[in-house]
């Protein structure tokens, strides 16, 4: 606490010197900021159509990597990862599920998705070498997460997430849990659930 007693005005130069050192310690923040800011955004440049129509050959990304450090990977979110088949390759693909998550796959099959790992597909349904043929890929392969798109400049712009339509395709290992525990209709609705999430899946691919 501070006694009234001890307030005294400060003298003019000391307050310059003292704006003078506030000035200098923001202008230093902001550039501590922006280097921060700099080393953790890239842009890269897409090959290939697994992706389309969000992306295409050529189609210019803006990837952040905060999301990633700060655990706030989110289904729907678009990621650039090491490719699990080529070790140099870097893909760019969709996280559809999430560590304990049930859903269905594209082929059809019923999986659940591994601790620390993510199911990841592309949004070209017709042509993506994804989870689907490979299965769920650590987290430590991801290198960030796609928020723009920032060439071709008519097409700039945040990246569309899909949240809702990734979220309806599976069954968290919470949800799961919680409806094999109820006491008399737990199969059934387990089974309800897991027919929404294959419809789901269907309707997913199809747009």
């Amino acid at each position: 606490r501070i006694q009234p007693s001890a307030r005294r005005d400060i003298p003019s130069s000391c307050a310059k010197h003292m704006s003078h050192a506030v000035g200098v310690a923001a202008a230093a923040a902001t550039a501590a900021v922006l280097g921060i800011v700099s080393q953790e955004l890239r842009t890269a440049k897409v090959a290939g159509s697994s992706m389309a129509p969000t992306f295409q050959t050529g189609s210019s990304i803006l990837i952040e990597r905060v999301s990633l450090f700060l655990g706030r990977l989110a289904r729907g979110d678009v990621v650039v990862l090491r490719s699990p088949e080529v070790d140099r390759d870097w893909l760019t693909k969709r996280v559809v599920g999430v560590g304990g998550d049930w859903l269905y796959a594209r082929d059809g099959r019923l999986v659940r998705v591994p601790t620390e790992h993510v199911w990841v597909e592309g949004d070209n349904a017709s042509n993506s070498n994804d989870s689907t043929h490979y299965g769920a890929v650590p987290r430590g392969t991801l290198a960030g997460t796609v928020v723009a798109k920032v060439w071709p400049p008519e097409e700039a712009g945040p990246v569309a997430t899909r949240h809702a339509a990734c979220e309806a395709r599976v069954i968290p290992a919470a949800e799961a849990s919680r409806l094999r525990s109820l006491p008399t209709e737990a199969g059934e609705t387990l089974r309800a659930a897991l027919h929404r999430a294959r419809s789901a899946m269907h309707e997913y691919s199809e747009r």
